[in-house]
């Protein structure tokens, strides 16, 4: 099997597994409770908050502990959102921010959506959108689907000049990019341990000293308050193990661009189109256009033939629809959105690989008139 999904969920690092064994033996208790058992779990889950904190460059305190990315995401986006009565948000957002800003929506609030031309969020200068401190801005820091960088950093300061709200979902951002909350200038970021190494069901939401956070959940008075509900202290012993190995994970990006840039090649010369090639994107993932091929089909397609892909989000994977992220980067052309395929890779990705998966990948392209075509 080639694994080439890693912007989905990645392999879990030896060190992760570990601490997650090493973990169980006082994980199972539940850390709200004041005995002896209650404080062992407690000193895990502080531990991995610790580690998170440190890889985030924040203190401890102002990191919330929540069952993965999207709860992270929803968390930040509806916690800011009830002190708001505008939101600002990309075309291209990851559904658990285009949906939870749609919720706000509902609720009676206005919504700016900006558009995202080839994987191109605006600078805030060239956006025309008028900020304020009833305003709100949603903005994935790196695209889950092209990798595309968006300018988080433009928008925060003009956020923080008009007195404006901004959450950051960096769930695509951590491991890929040095990450630093606190020169970013954000007031909330959510972060996701599935994307760098580590386990499912562990997340975190880094929230600015001094900004309120409604909790979206009810139940109990975990987490300052702000994510009520017992944590799972194992999976974020994980999430700490995870964020310790960052700088390894870093250092190898260039090794893994060149990789990604090899895979890439090989789509080209199929004819294929790079979605978001205009913009600035990690080294991690390359997205793009097939033509004749539906995503879906050619995903099944090189499953068969032992290569692991995808053609979008994997929350969306099955609905049989078009990736509204590549829709909206290029509404003109709808046969890229239905045929967009997603190669990401990680530090695990090796040279033989990336090798027999260009090979998988022209056999499969060079079928001509398979069933599934358009």
């Amino acid at each position: 099997m080639i694994y080439l999904d890693h912007h989905a969920a990645t392999p879990l690092r030896a060190a992760v597994v570990r601490a997650m064994d090493e973990a169980r033996a006082a994980g199972w208790a539940n850390p709200s409770s004041v005995h002896a058992a209650g404080r062992r779990a407690r000193a895990v889950l502080e531990g991995a908050r610790d580690a998170v904190a440190g890889a985030l460059g924040a203190s401890p305190s102002d990191v919330v502990l929540t069952g993965g990315g999207t709860e992270a995401c929803n968390l930040g986006v509806l916690g800011l959102g009830r002190a708001a009565k505008r939101v600002v948000v990309s075309a291209v957002e990851h559904p658990a921010v285009s949906e939870a800003v749609a919720r706000l929506e509902a609720r009676g609030l206005s919504v700016v959506r900006l558009p995202a031309p080839d994987g191109r969020v605006p600078e805030p200068a060239q956006a025309g959108v008028r900020l304020d401190v009833d305003t709100l801005v949603c903005l994935a820091w790196v695209s889950h689907e092209t990798g595309t960088v968006f300018p988080v950093e433009a928008w925060a300061a003009a956020c923080g000049r008009a007195g404006a709200s901004m959450f950051v979902d960096a769930t695509q951002a951590l491991g890929k990019l040095p990450v630093a909350v606190d020169a970013l200038g954000a007031d909330a970021v959510a972060f996701a341990a599935s994307k760098l190494g580590g386990p499912a069901g562990a997340g975190s939401l880094w929230v600015r000293r001094g900004r309120e956070v409604a909790p979206v959940l009810a139940g109990g008075a975990q987490e300052r308050g702000r994510r009520p509900g017992t944590p799972d202290v194992v999976a974020h012993a994980g999430f700490g193990a995870a964020c310790a190995g960052l700088p390894e994970r870093l250092s190898a990006m260039e090794a893994i661009g060149a990789r990604r840039d090899a895979l890439e090649a090989v789509l080209v010369a199929a004819g294929a189109v790079v979605n978001g090639a205009g913009a600035p994107r990690v080294a991690t993932v390359t997205n793009t256009s097939v033509p004749a091929w539906r995503g879906e089909t050619l995903v099944a397609a090189l499953d068969l033939e032992g290569l692991c892909a995808s053609s979008g989000a994997a929350c969306s994977s099955g609905l049989g629809k078009p990736s509204p992220v590549v829709r909206a980067m290029v509404p003109d052309a709808p046969w890229r959105a239905e045929s967009a395929l997603r190669l990401s890779l990680g530090p695990e990705t090796t040279d033989d690989e990336v090798a027999r998966a260009g090979a998988v990948l022209r056999r499969v392209l060079a079928r001509g008139g398979s069933s599934g075509k358009f």
